[in-house]
Formats: C-alpha cells, sequence, structure tokens
C-alpha cells in the first residue's frame, strides 16, 4: 500500500502542479510574497504533505509548496458537507463482496460483443451500404469517441466510489436524478430483453434434436405448403413457404393464419421462465461466485464462436478476395449512406451494453487499484475484433439465403429475424454434424444475452441497495420480489403484439444512452473539473493520465456525440418509431432527472448561488477504503469529518 500510494502522490503532485503553470510565471517573480499566508489544507499542523523532495525530483523550494498547496486548497473548498446540503452522509456496503479476479470484469463487459444485435442484419446492410469508407469508419470512430471514453467515464465512476449508478453521482450531487433515471432506463430494458435470451436459448435447445426442425416440414406447425427447397423461381407467382420460416413465425413468433395479436407462444413462455429462473438463482450468490460463472460464460462464447467461424469460413471457402469484396459494395443513395453511419453508431454503442450504467456497476467491484484505463481498451478493442468477425458470418448467411431460400421471407418490423432464419438455414446446411454447429452458434448467443440479462439485474440492485440502507437487510427478499415483477411483465412480449415491438426500443434506448452520456462528458470533465478529474483518475490507477486525453473528452467527445444523436434520430424516423406509450416512457426518464434537479434545489439551504455551488459540488466523494480514503483527503487537502470508516458509525 505505501509503495502504491507513494506513485499516486508523484502522479497528483505531477498533475497539481501542471494544472497550476500558467500562474508559475507571476508567482516565481515574487517567491516570498504568499508564504506567510499559505493556508494548511490539510489541517494537522504539517502541512500539505507535498514537501518531502521524494518523488519527482523537483526539490522542495517554497514556490513549488505554495503551488501545491494552493491547488490544493482551491480543489478543497469545492467539497460540501452533509450539514449543507441536509443529507445523510453516505454509507458504503460492507458486504457488497468484490471479483474474485480482475479478468471478471474483462469478460463480463466483454459479453456484449456477443449480442444478438452483432450478428442481426443491421451492420451486414450497414456494410453493404456504407462499406468500409462510411460503415466501418463510422464505426471506429464511434468506439474511439463515443463508447471509449464513455466506457472510462463510467469505470472510473464505479470504481472510484465503489457504488451503482445512483451512489456513484456524490460527484456532483444535483445529478443523482440522472442515476434514479437510469434505473428506470434498466428495468424498462429489463422487461422485454429476456426475449432476446429466449429465442436463441429454444433455437439451441431445438439442435439437440435427431433432425433440425427447421430444415423439415415433418413437424405439427407445418403447413400443406411448406417446402425445403435449395432454390427458387423470381418469376413465380406464388412462392411456397419454407420450412425455417414456418419454424420462426409459428415457434417463436406465433404468426400463423388463426393468431391473434395477444396469441402466446408458449415455448417462448417456458424459456422466460426458465432464464429467469437462472438469473434469479445466480443473484442470490455473491459477487465472486457471479463473476466466475461471468467469466465461465465468457470463456466458452469465445471458445464456440472461434470454432463455428473457422468452420464456416472453411466451409464456405471464405477466401481474401471475398472479403474484400464485402469491403466495396455499391452505395445506392445518400439516405442509404445516413442508415449505415447510424447503424455503425448503434452498433459501437453495444460496448456499453443495454440500458445504460452497466459498467458503472461492473468497475464498482473491481479493486481500487485496477488499471481501468487498460481494461477499457482491451474491451474496446475486443468488441471491434468480434464485430468484424460476425460481419463476415453474417455476409455469408446473407449471400447464402439469398440464394437459396429468398430474402423476401424476412419482415421488416421484425429485425432478429433475419439472424434467426438465414444463420438457422446456412448452419443447417452444413455437410458435417449441422446439428453440433447450430448448438454452438445458438448456444453463444444465448450465453451472451443472458450474460446481459444478469448484469443488468445487477445495476438495478446494487443502485438500490447502495444507495438505499434501510433496504440492505431485505436484500434477498427485494431481489425475489423484483425478479418475479420482470418475470410476469416480460409474459406481455411472448405474446404476437408485445414481440413486435422490441425491436422500436432499441432504438429508443439508443437516444436515451447518447444524452446521459453527454451530460456525464459534462458533470465530469467540465461541473467537477479538468483538474480533479484527471487527479483523481492519477490517484485510483497510479499513473500519468496525459492532458491529450482529458482534453479529447472534454471537446471532441460532445461533438461527436452531437453527430450520433442526429444520425439516431434520422434512424428512429425512418425506422418509424411512433409508439405512443414508448415515447411517454421516455419522458418519464427525462421527467425524474429534472424533477430531481428542482427538488434538490428547494432542499438546499442559502440564496440561489450558495444553492447551485453546494448542489454542483462533489458529497463524500472519496474512496470508501479507510486507508485508501485517509490517503486521498491527505492529498488533496479536505477537512471533512470522516463520517465513515467501518461503514456502521457516522
Amino acid at each position: 500500500m505505501k509503495g502504491i500510494c507513494g506513485d499516486a502522490m508523484q502522479q497528483l503532485n505531477h498533475c497539481m502542479l501542471l494544472a497550476d503553470c500558467d500562474n508559475a510565471t507571476a508567482e516565481n517573480e515574487n517567491p516570498n510574497a504568499n508564504l506567510t499566508t499559505t493556508p494548511n489544507a490539510s489541517g494537522n499542523g504539517h502541512g500539505t504533505g507535498f514537501g518531502n523532495g521524494h518523488g519527482n525530483g523537483r526539490g522542495t523550494s517554497p514556490t513549488r509548496r505554495v503551488f501545491r498547496a494552493r491547488q490544493v486548497h482551491s480543489l478543497a473548498i469545492r467539497n460540501t458537507s452533509s450539514y449543507d446540503t441536509m443529507e445523510r452522509p453516505f454509507r458504503p456496503d460492507n458486504l457488497r463482496g468484490r471479483w474474485a479476479k480482475s479478468a471478471d470484469f474483462y469478460f463480463a463487459s466483454s459479453s456484449y460483443a456477443f449480442s444478438t444485435m452483432v450478428f442481426s442484419d443491421a451492420p451486414v446492410w450497414g456494410l453493404y451500404f456504407g462499406g468500409w469508407k462510411y460503415y466501418l469508419s463510422a464505426y471506429l470512430l464511434s468506439v474511439c469517441f463515443y463508447s471509449l471514453p464513455i466506457f472510462l467515464i463510467q469505470t472510473f465512476l464505479g470504481q472510484f466510489s465503489t457504488s451503482g449508478a445512483i451512489s456513484a453521482f456524490r460527484v456532483s450531487p444535483i445529478f443523482k436524478g440522472i442515476g434514479y433515471s437510469i434505473l428506470l432506463l434498466n428495468l424498462g430494458t429489463l422487461t422485454y430483453y429476456s426475449i432476446n435470451a429466449a429465442v436463441p436459448f429454444i433455437y439451441a435447445v431445438n439442435s439437440l434434436r435427431k433432425v433440425l426442425p427447421w430444415m423439415s416440414c415433418n413437424n405439427t406447425w407445418n403447413t400443406p405448403e411448406c417446402s425445403t427447397h435449395r432454390e427458387y423461381n423470381e418469376d413465380a407467382l406464388d412462392q411456397k413457404p419454407h420450412a425455417i420460416v414456418e419454424f420462426f413465425h409459428s415457434v417463436i413468433g406465433s404468426i400463423t393464419s388463426d393468431s391473434s395479436s395477444w396469441t402466446i407462444s408458449w415455448p417462448m413462455l417456458l424459456a422466460i421462465m426458465g432464464i429467469w429462473c437462472v438469473v434469479l438463482a445466480l443473484l442470490l450468490s455473491n459477487v465472486s461466485l457471479i463473476g466466475k460463472a461471468l467469466r465461465c460464460g465468457g470463456v466458452l462464447m469465445f471458445s464456440f464462436f472461434v470454432a463455428v467461424f473457422g468452420y464456416l469460413v472453411f466451409h464456405e471457402q471464405v477466401n481474401w478476395q471475398s472479403f474484400l469484396e464485402y469491403l466495396h459494395p455499391t452505395v445506392p443513395s445518400w439516405g442509404a449512406i445516413q442508415s449505415a453511419i447510424g447503424t455503425a453508431i448503434l452498433q459501437a454503442s453495444m460496448v456499453l451494453g443495454p440500458g445504460w450504467g452497466s459498467i458503472i456497476t461492473l468497475g464498482s467491484y473491481n479493486s481500487f487499484r485496477s488499471d481501468s484505463e487498460r481494461l477499457s481498451i482491451w474491451v474496446c478493442i475486443t468488441h471491434v475484433l468480434i464485430t468484424m468477425m460476425a460481419l463476415v458470418c453474417g455476409h455469408v448467411a446473407n449471400d447464402h439465403f439469398e440464394l437459396h431460400v429468398a430474402m423476401w421471407h424476412v419482415e421488416k418490423k421484425h429485425t432478429i429475424q433475419f439472424l434467426y432464419l438465414a444463420h438457422a438455414y446456412l448452419l443447417g446446411s452444413f455437410t458435417t454434424v449441422p446439428r453440433l454447429w447450430s448448438f454452438l452458434f445458438f448456444a453463444l448467443i444465448f450465453l451472451a444475452e443472458l450474460s446481459a440479462l444478469i448484469i443488468q439485474m445487477m445495476s438495478v440492485l446494487t443502485a438500490i441497495f447502495d444507495e438505499f440502507e434501510q433496504l440492505r437487510p431485505r436484500k434477498r427478499s427485494i431481489t425475489i420480489l423484483l425478479v418475479l415483477c420482470l418475470m410476469l411483465i416480460s409474459i406481455y412480449f411472448c405474446t404476437r403484439l408485445g414481440f413486435s415491438q422490441v425491436s422500436a426500443l432499441s432504438y429508443m434506448s439508443l437516444f436515451t444512452q447518447i444524452i446521459i452520456s453527454a451530460l456525464l462528458i459534462v458533470m465530469a470533465t467540465w461541473i467537477y473539473g479538468r483538474v480533479r478529474f484527471q487527479c483523481d483518475l492519477q490517484f485510483m490507477l497510479g499513473k500519468t493520465i496525459s492532458n491529450f486525453k482529458i482534453t479529447c473528452i472534454r471537446f471532441v467527445v460532445p461533438v461527436f456525440l452531437g453527430v450520433a444523436l442526429w444520425q439516431t434520430i434520422y434512424m428512429m424516423s425512418a425506422n418509424g418509431v411512433e409508439d405512443t406509450l414508448i415515447w411517454i416512457s421516455q419522458s418519464l426518464i427525462y421527467l425524474v432527472a429534472l424533477g430531481y434537479m428542482v427538488y434538490r434545489l428547494c432542499q438546499t439551504n442559502g440564496n440561489w448561488r450558495k444553492r447551485m455551488r453546494q448542489c454542483f459540488s462533489p458529497h463524500d466523494w472519496h474512496p470508501v477504503n479507510a486507508d485508501n480514503r485517509r490517503f486521498y483527503e491527505e492529498i488533496m487537502g479536505t477537512s471533512e469529518m470522516l463520517v465513515i470508516d467501518n461503514g456502521n458509525t457516522a
């Protein structure tokens, strides 16, 4: 601990000196001017602790001690106390646990790379219309200037504060309403997201049968016109339905001639109930066990995907020339290019997972000194590599399905239908053990979506129990009750009507993600402040964070988020997201955040200027570990009362 803290002190000293370099020349002209008025920010009669001359080799001149003391003092006075804000001090949950290994965070975050979105038709058509010049460029830029910075900030908030998506906003309390909005957004996402896990689960289970049911017409759901044709006549007026289409329509979507809007798919219902039971069993375990489960699931996903990808490339004889043809398609119109760019942004947002704030939760279970910057970069690189490989799989499946079955079978209102028609037909057409390859492929998607469901539930429960101390003794009962409620609501999406609305919800979720991400940038790097944000990062990581990175986050990322928001609005209008209930639910999320801001201002003492200052200043913002907190306050020069040492005393 002493060695790590020594490195952190050196980095903070360097950070604070750089932050005050604009005033260095003026101070050097009269180095003794402020020596008699230097504030003792630590309040212990021993100065600030910076004048030991051990770290950066710059010596211990009085001028530099003045710079450090003044900078520390300027940071310290921005803190607010519980008395000022009339708010109870934050008390950490010492029983929340942490990951058994740092790899658990990596595998949990990387599980989003195998989501349904990655293998859907959206990236395939995005690359088809935009090619490498527009789609891939927009995707890589989105990862660099949207996903990676937001991922890093979320990890920082969770890891530094060791708290969920509500309590982490202690960094600027007026924005805590965003935490409650995130809670509502994640709960809304959980109501329908189990569908994404149920569909591949059904396909994986049916892959274990002697004959793949979607490659045969000898099933109870098949019609007399069912066909397993391997070629079709484009000029024929009457096109016979293929067996693979009838399987999806009857078993998954309840899209049959005698079904109504409220007809329930019983396989979907049974799958959802089983999935929620698995989720509940894991959530009732400790965090280290959940981390091990996610790690094992991640290893299986990587193994399954590499095996399927390797055999697909070998079986379909995909060579370098074929790959180059995928990268250079014909661009029909500017509207198609816009759709490709919007799809690229949607694809890049999958690094952050469904809903918002799950990375804060995952980061909160890291050890305080975990190198979150390096982990963030590796997670993003993993997403890019998996996406490129999935694009090849998608293009091969698209060409194979179009050649033998015809793409007109795919209905536009069910965006996930392409995945389960094209890929299921391609895998079922393999000459060697098609059932094995089908099982591996759909099992990896099921594991990915199951992991995402578990992480989202962890985000909700962690946010609730970290913020509301009085609910911690009833964790088990609240977890069971919440899972049962979400299971019952998910039944709606097993109906024909509910299943058709799943696609539109993803675009609205992306729109809200971008809005919250923009507010996060403003809060962390502008309101909280560039200097303190950079110093906190360096204290936590124990290494230097360059000014260039912080400048990019402050100026470049907001511009890119504006472009992303514009493209998302275009995608929403192009896809006809007009459901009134969806818009009402999303508006409620914004009203909660704005309402909390007004409430917070009204509950604070003093005039409006003082209230604004108190509400925007960090409150109880420090590491929860007693040693880390003591050293952090010594460096930052704060003199607040230690309200928490063991989480049980005030």
